[in-house]
C-alpha cells in the first residue's frame, strides 16, 4: 500500500518550531509522505482571508517543503491548484500552532482556516493547536501525533467537516488522554491598547491582556484544563438550522411595502453608481484578465 500523502501547512510560517515538530514526526513514519507547503512569514489570526490585490509567490526552501508569500488559505490553495496539482495530498494537517485555537478563536484562526481550506476540497483535514500562549514543551503532542494520528485518520469525516484538536503543553506523561469536546467560549480583556510611537503620535494595538473562559463543561478550554487532549468536530455549513425555522416566516414571494423609487441611483447608469463599480473579487477582472483583484500566482518556482 502506497504510504499517506500529508501536506502540512501552518499560519506561524514555515520556521516556526511547531511546524517542524510535526514534519519531523511525520518523517519519521514510513506510513506517511510528507509536504509541507506554508505562509513564508507569521499569518496568525488572519482566519479565511485570500490575498486578491498582490501576487504570490512559491519559494521552493528544499525538496517537498515550499513558502508562499501570502496567507494560510492561500498556501493551501497554491498547494492545491499548482504545486500538488498533480500529486494531490491524501491528507492536510494545519499546525502545530504556537498558541490555542479554542472557542470563538476558531472564526479568527489562519490555523483552523487552512483545514477549513482543505475540507472545501473534500481532503480530509485537521487542525493541530498546542494550547497554550506562551508554548514550551512541544513532546507531548509530538507524541500524540505519533501514538493518536493513525487512528484519528482512519476514522471516517463527514463530507464538509474536520477536526480541531488543541494539545496540553508538556511531555508525553503528562496527557492524561483524549476529549471530544465542544467549543467553549471566552471573553478577552482591554482587547485594545492605547500606545505612542516614539515621535509622540498616538496609535492602537490589538492584543491586551489574556482571555478568561466560562468555565462549562463538555468544552474545549475544560478539557485542556484538565490535562486532556481537545478534539471538536467542525463543519463548513455555518447554517443555523434551528433560527432558520424560526424567522421561515420572512420569506414571501416579493419584497414587502412599496416600491422605493431612490434605490434607481444604485443601479447602472445611476448618478450614485456611475455604471462602473471596481472592486477585488476572487473571480478577476470582468474581462476575465489579471487586473484589480485578480489572484496572480508567480509560475516560476524561486528557490532559497
Amino acid at each position: 500500500m502506497a504510504p499517506t500523502h500529508i501536506l502540512i501547512t501552518n499560519d506561524d510560517g514555515i520556521d516556526a518550531f511547531g511546524l517542524r515538530v510535526l514534519e519531523e514526526t511525520l518523517r519519521s513514519i514510513d506510513d506517511y509522505r510528507v509536504t509541507v507547503v506554508a505562509p513564508a512569514d507569521q499569518q496568525s489570526a488572519t482566519s479565511h482571508s485570500l490575498t486578491l490585490t498582490l501576487p504570490l509567490r512559491i519559494i521552493e526552501r528544499a525538496p517537498d517543503r515550499f513558502a508562499v508569500t501570502g496567507t494560510p488559505t492561500d498556501t493551501v490553495l497554491v498547494a492545491l491548484e499548482k504545486i500538488l496539482k498533480n500529486d494531490p495530498p491524501d491528507v492536510v494537517l494545519s499546525g502545530i500552532n504556537h498558541g490555542p485555537n479554542m472557542g470563538e478563536d476558531v472564526l479568527y484562526s489562519g490555523t483552523v482556516a487552512a483545514a477549513m481550506e482543505g475540507a472545501m476540497f473534500h481532503i480530509r483535514s485537521y487542525a493541530l493547536s498546542l494550547a497554550t500562549w506562551h508554548p514550551t514543551d512541544f513532546s507531548g503532542a509530538s507524541a500524540f501525533v505519533r501514538r493518536a494520528l493513525p487512528e484519528i485518520l482512519a476514522f471516517p469525516l463527514e463530507a464538509g467537516s474536520l477536526l480541531n484538536i488543541n494539545i496540553p503543553d508538556g511531555p508525553e506523561i503528562a496527557i492524561k488522554g483524549i476529549k471530544v469536546a465542544r467549543l467553549g467560549s471566552r471573553v478577552y480583556h482591554d482587547v485594545i491598547t492605547d500606545q505612542v510611537d516614539p515621535r509622540g503620535r498616538p496609535f492602537l494595538w490589538i492584543g491586551g491582556h489574556g482571555p478568561t473562559w466560562k468555565e462549562d463543561p463538555d468544552t474545549d478550554y475544560s478539557a485542556v484544563q484538565a490535562g486532556y487532549v481537545a478534539i471538536t468536530p467542525l463543519r463548513l455549513d455555518l447554517t443555523n438550522y434551528k433560527v432558520r425555522a424560526q424567522v421561515g416566516a420572512l420569506a414571501s414571494e416579493g419584497l414587502p411595502g412599496d416600491p422605493w423609487p431612490g434605490c434607481e441611483d444604485y443601479g447602472p447608469g445611476g448618478g450614485a453608481a456611475g455604471g462602473n463599480l471596481p472592486g477585488p473579487t476572487r473571480g478577476g477582472a470582468a474581462d476575465g484578465k489579471p487586473g484589480l483583484g485578480h489572484n496572480g500566482i508567480d509560475e516560476g518556482i524561486a528557490s532559497s
